[in-house]
């Protein structure tokens, strides 16, 4: 039975930009375990010390078009699903922020108007926003929300809130406590951690949230 994260190739078949594409055949069926490859890679290419994860992900797919393009299509391949259902929420939450815009309705109107080429205003209706509706993660406009709708996306705004206050609490209780030096110098992780929980009132498996 074929594991999940592999991905087998019968012979005859080639990935864009392959090897066995260049040389104009393949020689060999391909068996090879795409999600752990990949995680190797993405633990080889961070750095130590401070880094930016946009450049880190380009800098790698650069290097994997070059060196391993098999293992890149691959592992796209495989996660096609996960990628594509976060560009379908980013579109969602992109809407709700465009929508945001305090102005009177005819104000509203005339700004979504310049950014339109025939006039549509409603790429930018507030009522064409989507909320996430209920526990099934269910996404719906605005304009079809019940009051139970409402109420669901009240009370995650209000655990969001609640859970931002306790980890700026708890920053800033770290921040006073190290002063002048880093908190690798003043903390160990455990410490670091029974802090966390008991500045947050979190479980014995809390841990902080890292940061997008």
């Amino acid at each position: 039975m074929q594991k999940a994260g592999h991905q087998r190739r019968p012979a005859g078949t080639t990935l864009l930009n392959s090897p066995q594409e260049r040389k104009g055949r393949v020689t060999s069926v391909t068996d090879r375990d795409f999600i752990a490859e990949m995680q190797q890679a993405v633990e080889a290419a961070i750095p130590e010390g401070d880094y930016v994860a946009s450049v880190v992900a380009a800098d790698l797919v650069d290097r994997l078009r070059v060196e391993d393009p098999e293992l890149l299509a691959g592992w796209l391949h495989l996660k096609a699903p996960v990628i594509l259902a976060d560009v379908v929420a980013r579109r969602s939450n992109s809407k709700r922020q465009t929508a945001r815009v305090g102005a009177p309705r005819r104000a509203f109107a005339e700004a979504a108007r310049s950014f339109t080429t025939d006039g549509d205003v409603r790429v930018l209706s507030p009522f064409a926003a989507e909320y996430v509706v209920d526990e099934a993660n269910t996404r719906r406009a605005v304009a079809n929300m019940t009051a139970d709708d409402c109420r669901f996306v009240a009370a995650k705004y209000e655990d969001a809130a609640r859970i931002s206050k306790l980890e700026a609490a708890f920053h800033r209780a770290v921040a006073k406590k190290i002063g002048g030096r880093v908190v690798g110098e003043v903390f160990t992780e455990e410490q670091y951690l029974e802090m966390y929980r008991s500045v947050t009132q979190q479980g014995p498996r809390a841990v902080p949230r890292a940061a997008a």
